[in-house]
């Protein structure tokens, strides 16, 4: 072979063809753009304690729900429990945490508390204007999202459409948006929404709290959910394991959501 190089380049390529290198990853899983840090946070310790790693990918609820029944990934992470349609498509359910859904204004708003009817006023766009005649600046969710899908469920109803002027915001600019514009006013996961960046405010005169959401008291709670197509079994069942264990358990807690207990 005149060219070494050349013949080197062709050595590499066809023994990257014909022995693939293998992915590092032994689980993969994708779902919830607002539960994403809590289940990372579950796989590094899961890795560090087995050996078995875990590539965790967002992209909202619905697309974590969409992959794990097309056999894209072997865990979906939703923050809410699964859909009928969810189940008959062949998806298991498993409820790892307790969450809600919050309502989020600027810390200087003076209002603290809206009823279900009153948000659903403002986000299809009835009211628009706060009480001091400030227009309402809205931000929503994506499509995929399981906040947002908790959010037209419980508040807006089925089928009815968001204010067009509700402005998309993805979870990793949500609250700094909010914390920048006075009259804003969104929806996020009581585990992600921090309250010394924004304002929680009361739905139904029930503040947000661990008590209320664990009671239901609070109306907008929901239940964050590992899910798998069919039993879960090998790495992904004891993933599930772990997360449902004490030390589990209290990485969920310490990670902003809520443990089952």
């Amino acid at each position: 072979m005149k060219n070494p190089l050349l013949f080197r380049s062709l050595v590499v390529v066809i023994a990257a063809t014909v022995c693939p290198i293998p992915s590092t990853a032994a689980i993969t899983a994708r779902g919830s753009d607002s539960t994403i840090n809590i289940v990372k946070a579950l796989a590094a310790a899961f890795q560090q304690k087995s050996g078995t790693a875990v590539q965790v990918d967002g992209g909202g609820s619905g697309a974590g729900a969409k992959a794990a029944i097309a056999g894209e990934v072997q865990l979906a992470f939703l923050s809410r429990a699964l859909d009928a349609k969810e189940k008959e498509d062949g998806l298991i359910g498993y409820a790892y945490a307790s969450d809600a859904v919050v309502i989020i204004v600027h810390k200087d708003n003076p209002v603290s508390t809206l009823t279900i009817a009153e948000l659903k006023d403002y986000f299809t766009g009835t009211t628009a204007a706060w009480p001091d005649g400030k227009p309402v600046v809205l931000y929503n969710r994506n499509a995929d999202s399981g906040t947002r899908e908790i959010f037209q469920d419980k508040v807006m109803g089925k089928g009815i459409a968001f204010s067009p002027t509700a402005a998309v915001k993805h979870d990793g600019v949500l609250l700094s948006s909010v914390a920048k514009i006075p009259a804003a006013l969104a929806y996020d996961g009581f585990g992600h929404a921090d309250s010394k960046a924004v304002k929680l405010i009361s739905v139904n005169g029930v503040a947000p709290s661990p008590e209320s959401i664990r009671s239901s008291a609070y109306p907008l709670t929901r239940t964050p959910t590992l899910a798998t197509k069919g039993e879960a079994t090998g790495e992904v069942k004891a993933f599930i394991d772990f997360s449902l264990s004490p030390e589990g358990q209290a990485i969920v807690t310490g990670n902003g959501l809520l443990g089952l207990k």
